[in-house]
């Protein structure tokens, strides 16, 4: 149904442009990949060249007014057909004073203009209920591991073999999440479920 990537693709592989133009070429077929944008800190925002007015999925707030020319500290994905199919949205969580994760962003009021996150892109795209708030307070379905997992180099791998052991329709009609668990890639935060809980999970 959707492939979500938990991975930002912030620069350009260096060694390996041939396999970027064809990670691109790829996207610019799907309708149903989404990927994410991260905030910086608003420090940075007069450091940066990037108006929130140019950034893909970003509309006005009701109600206030929008200051068209402001430019905002943040890290888009580097894949031009993600920017031209606006099928990102901001993927930054934010803790409580204590450390620990309970809310998601609904969206970001930068400016006067309403920076979607990441699952409201997707919501949007789906037709989904918008909680008409800023902010949400997440419904833990556990602790963490509760979703079923599956290892991308398994997934691979049987992908790339002539006799395939997995079912092909693993994936059918499903949300899948490509994002990391490994401890030093850092993405992992204290929850109201667990010390350490994945990234991709909160996501």
């Amino acid at each position: 149904k959707a492939v979500v990537f938990d991975v930002l693709f912030s620069d350009a592989d260096v060694f390996n442009p041939d396999s970027d133009a064809y990670f691109n070429t790829a996207i610019a077929k799907t309708g149903n990949t989404f990927f994410p944008m991260l905030r910086l800190d608003p420090a940075s925002d007069s450091l940066s060249e990037i108006k929130v007015a140019q950034i893909p999925g970003v509309t006005a707030m009701p109600d206030e007014e929008q200051e068209p020319d402001a430019t905002i500290g943040i890290v888009l994905p580097h894949f031009q057909s993600v920017l031209d199919s606006g099928r990102v949205g901001v993927y930054n969580v934010y803790p409580d004073t204590d450390g620990v994760a309970r809310n998601y962003p609904v969206y970001l009021d930068e400016y006067g203009w309403k920076m979607p996150s990441l699952p409201t892109r997707i919501a949007r795209e789906f037709g989904w209920e918008d909680p008409g708030t800023a902010n949400i307070l997440l419904n833990w379905r556990g602790k963490p591991f509760s979703y079923k997992y599956v290892s991308f180099a398994d997934v691979y791998r049987d992908m790339s073999s002539k006799k395939k052991d997995r079912p092909q329709d693993e994936f059918k009609d499903k949300i899948v999440l490509i994002g990391s668990t490994a401890a030093g890639l850092f993405d992992l935060h204290a929850t109201p479920m667990a010390r350490i809980h994945p990234g991709v999970e909160i996501l």
